[in-house]
């Protein structure tokens, strides 16, 4: 199989992607840089590994480009949120018919990935908890990624347990914010844990997709479609195989 050999970042200028793009573009040379002004005409090449920071609007209307290409090596990485559950499918089920392998996650800083490999082992002992999420007022979606990601790995636990129990999540969306997340967890014996994890940079994003970005680049594995809600610390501590299908 014949390896990556270019870098292409969508959404280069946006409030998030022009931050990952600054750090990055030291460390790798960028073939194609791409954002609202020029990605109606944008169509990648074979052996691509491709960043994306802009919109869900992008990949959707990609697809419809793609649809009926074939490509050698071409890997897809994105933050981007707001995806339903649906147009998730339908984003798999295109990859899968093109060859494109695909890595979805809603967060790429460090910390709150680590908090939500915690989170499940405290909701083993902790029956009741809620979410306070807070990002600054420009971000569209509502509740954001990462809490329905550390939600749903909340309930994953609470299932495995037999209970029903819900998680609300509480969202906040006001300036000077940039992305905060509390877990808060309760018993009926007097305990509260709260973790909080803060992102006063969006550097802290940008390490992450270093980290993942490097990963790939120095792996040999290739999987075919779209593994979305992944955490990053997965994806780094295991084998890139282990999400071949």
């Amino acid at each position: 199989m014949q390896s990556i050999k270019n870098i292409d970042f969508i959404g280069f200028t946006g409030k998030t992607g022009s931050i990952i793009f600054e750090y990055l573009k030291n460390k790798y040379h960028f073939s194609n840089l791409i954002n609202s002004q020029n990605s109606k005409d944008y169509i990648p090449a074979d052996n691509t590994l491709i960043i994306d920071f802009s919109t869900k609007n992008f990949l959707l209307q990609l697809l419809e480009r793609i649809q009926n290409r074939h490509y050698c090596k071409l890997v897809y990485v994105t933050g981007v949120t707001g995806f339903s559950f649906e147009e998730f499918q339908k984003i798999d089920q295109v990859f899968r018919t093109v060859n494109i392998s695909g890595y979805h996650l809603p967060n790429f800083s460090v910390g709150i990935n680590l908090i939500n490999m915690f989170v499940g082992k405290v909701a083993k002992y902790f029956n009741e908890c809620e979410i306070i999420e807070m990002h600054h007022k420009t971000k569209k979606d509502k509740p954001s990624g990462t809490s329905i990601l550390t939600s749903n790995n909340i309930l994953q636990t609470w299932k495995e347990k037999g209970m029903s129990n819900k998680v609300n999540i509480h969202s906040v969306r006001l300036p000077s914010l940039v992305a905060h997340q509390t877990v808060i967890f309760a018993n009926d014996l007097g305990e509260v844990i709260e973790i909080t994890h803060h992102s006063f940079s969006r550097q802290s994003f940008a390490y992450g997709v270093y980290l993942l970005v490097d990963k790939i680049l120095n792996g040999n594995e290739y999987h075919v479609g779209l593994k979305y809600n992944l955490n990053l610390l997965d994806l780094l501590e295991l084998d890139i195989s282990s999400f071949i299908q």
